[in-house]
C-alpha cells in the first residue's frame, strides 16, 4: 500500500529517531527513518523534502473566538495596531466617512500601549463618530466604549456594568449591545472562511471556539461551502444549556471539521478592565471587580452538564473568582473523570491550584497574555508588582501535574508568539521548556477536547494534522521561526511565499 504524501528529511517532534513521516487518506501511517518510510512511496505519492525543518502537529489553540478572529480581518475597524488614543480615533473617523451609514464598530484597542494611559470614552467617539452608532471594544473584550447614538441603543442601559457619563458598558452589558451590532450572516459565514485562513498561516489546524450566539450558523453554512478549514470545538454560551439538554446533544456531537463539546460560563471578567474578581482591591483604582455568577447558580450548571455529558468551561481570572469556582465543582460533585476545564486561571494561589488538581480540572492558559505582565506593563499597573510576579504561573501548573493546554483567545492568535513569550517571560513562574510549550499547544490542548485520541501528538493513526516550521528551534532562535506549510488531513492548506 502507497502514501499519498511523505514529508522526509527533518525532526519530527516526539520522536528521537524519526526524519520521515508518511500519510493515506488523511492519516499518518508511518513515522520513522526516510529508508524505511520511502518504500511506500508510489507513482502518485507527494514527496516534500524537508531539508532538516522539523514536523510539528498542527496547533490546536484551546481558547479562542473564531469568528471574532475572522471578522477583525473583514468587518471591524481593526484598533490593536493603535499607538495612540488619537490614532485609534482616526481609524474610525475613516472608517465612518467610507461608510457612512449603519453601525461602526471597533475592536481591539489596548490603554496600555497608548501615551495618554487612558480608556476611550464617549466624547472621544461622539468627536470622531457623530452621526452614526458607533462603539468600540477593548482588547479584552470586557469593555466597550459607546458613543451617544450607540449609548442610546443599549438594551441594558443601567446598572453596575454601565457608566453613561464615559460610555462604558462592561461584561453582560457590552455583550449585549455588541450583539445589536453583529453583522448579516453572510458577512459571518466569510468571517468563518478568513480565520480559517488566517488560522493555517499561524499553523493552527484546530480551535477550541468559545462561541458567541449565532457562530454555529455560520460554522454550518461555512462546512456546506467548504470554506471552513479548520477543526472546531465549540464551546457554547451557558444559555444554551437547556436546549442542548432537551435535544439531547452530549459532548463530541457534530462532524469532524465541527463539533459540539460543551458550554461556557463566566465568573469574572478582566484584569484590563477591572472586573477580574480580586480578593485584595485593584492598585490603581477603586475596588476588587466582580463577580458574574453565584456559586449556586453554577454549582446547579455543572450539575446540568455533567448529567447532560457535556464540558463545562469557566472563565475565572481573578483569585476570588477561582475560589469560587472551585467551591462550585465541589458542590457539584465535579470528579476526576470529568476533565472540566479553567479557562485563563490567572491569579490562582498555590492551594487554590491544589484544589484543581485534586477535581482534575484542566488550566486552559494564555501564555500570550504575557505580554501585559512585567515592569512597567497593564498587570503591575493593576495588580502591583508583588501580584504580577505571581500571575500566569505555567510552572506551578505543571509541577502539580495539572493538565495544561494553550490558547490565544485571539489576543493575537498565534502560536509562535505566545511560545515565544513563555520562554523568556518576565517571571521565573511563568517559564517553561520549549517541549513543555509546544506540548500545551498540542497535545495538552488536544486533550482538553477529549480529542487526544485523533489530535495533538505524531503518530500512526492520527489526524495528519501538520506544521512545518521554517526553522530547527534547537539550532535557531524560536522568535526567528516561522510558519513554512500546515497540513489538514494530509492536504495542504498554507504554504508560506518563499517557502522551500
Amino acid at each position: 500500500m502507497t502514501a499519498d504524501l511523505i514529508l522526509q528529511g527533518g525532526p519530527v517532534f516526539g520522536s528521537d529517531e524519526a526524519d520521515t513521516l508518511a500519510v493515506r487518506c488523511g492519516r499518518i501511517v508511518a513515522v520513522g527513518r526516510a529508508a524505511e518510510l520511502l518504500r511506500l512511496k508510489g507513482p502518485k505519492t507527494v514527496l516534500i523534502p524537508l531539508r532538516g525543518r522539523p514536523v510539528l502537529p498542527g496547533f490546536f489553540d484551546a481558547h479562542t473566538h473564531f469568528v471574532r478572529v475572522g471578522l477583525e480581518r473583514t468587518f471591524y475597524v481593526a484598533l490593536g495596531a493603535a499607538r495612540s488614543l488619537g490614532e485609534a480615533l482616526d481609524r474610525l473617523r475613516e472608517a465612518a466617512q467610507a461608510r457612512p451609514e449603519g453601525w461602526i464598530v471597533g475592536r481591539g484597542w489596548d490603554e496600555s500601549l497608548w501615551p495618554e494611559r487612558r480608556y476611550l470614552e464617549r466624547a472621544d467617539l461622539d468627536r470622531a463618530v457623530p452621526r452614526q452608532p458607533c462603539c468600540a471594544m477593548r482588547v479584552d473584550g470586557h469593555l466597550l466604549a459607546c458613543n451617544t447614538l450607540a449609548l442610546a441603543r443599549c438594551p441594558l442601559p443601567d446598572g453596575e456594568f454601565v457608566d453613561r457619563d464615559l460610555g462604558h458598558l462592561r461584561e453582560e452589558a457590552a455583550w449585549e449591545l455588541s450583539r445589536l451590532a453583529r453583522p448579516d450572516p453572510d458577512t459571518l459565514v466569510d468571517a468563518v472562511a478568513a480565520a480559517s485562513r488566517h488560522a493555517a498561516a499561524l499553523g493552527v489546524t484546530a480551535v477550541a471556539d468559545m462561541a458567541a450566539p449565532g457562530d454555529l450558523a455560520a460554522y454550518q453554512m461555512a462546512a456546506r461551502r467548504g470554506t471552513l478549514r479548520t477543526r472546531v470545538f465549540l464551546y457554547l454560551p451557558i444559555e444554551d444549556l437547556p436546549a442542548l439538554k432537551e435535544l439531547g446533544v452530549i459532548r463530541g456531537f457534530g462532524s469532524p471539521l465541527l463539533t459540539i463539546q460543551g458550554v461556557k460560563a463566566f465568573a469574572d471578567g478582566s484584569i484590563g478592565a477591572r472586573t477580574a474578581a480580586l480578593d485584595t482591591p485593584y492598585r490603581d483604582g477603586n475596588g476588587s471587580g466582580q463577580l458574574l455568577t453565584e456559586r449556586a447558580t453554577l454549582a446547579r450548571s455543572w450539575r446540568q452538564a455533567n448529567e447532560a455529558g457535556l464540558q463545562m468551561a469557566v472563565h475565572a481570572i481573578g483569585d476570588r473568582a477561582i475560589g469560587e469556582v472551585l467551591a462550585a465543582a465541589h458542590a457539584a460533585g465535579v470528579s476526576r473523570l470529568d476533565r472540566h476545564r479553567l479557562e485563563h486561571l490567572e491569579l490562582p494561589t498555590p492551594d487554590q491550584l491544589d484544589a484543581a488538581a485534586g477535581l482534575g480540572l484542566v488550566a486552559s492558559m494564555q501564555p500570550n497574555f504575557l505580554q501585559w505582565s512585567g515592569p512597567g506593563r497593564l498587570y503591575e499597573e493593576r495588580l502591583g508588582p508583588e501580584r504580577d510576579a505571581e500571575s500566569d504561573p505555567y510552572a506551578w501548573v505543571l509541577d502539580r501535574g495539572i493538565p495544561l493546554a494553550f490558547g490565544s483567545d485571539g489576543m493575537p492568535m498565534g502560536p509562535l508568539y505566545g511560545i515565544g513569550l513563555v520562554l523568556d517571560p518576565p517571571h521565573p513562574i511563568q517559564k517553561l521548556s520549549l517541549s513543555e510549550a509546544i506540548r500545551a499547544y498540542t497535545e495538552g490542548a488536544a486533550r482538553a477536547a477529549y480529542a487526544e485520541g485523533e489530535l495533538g501528538t505524531i503518530a500512526p493513526g492520527k489526524q495528519a494534522d501538520l506544521v512545518v516550521l521554517s526553522g530547527d528551534p534547537d539550532h535557531q532562535p524560536w522568535r526567528e521561526l516561522e510558519v513554512d506549510m500546515a497540513f489538514l488531513a494530509g492536504d495542504r492548506v498554507y504554504l508560506r511565499e518563499g517557502a522551500p
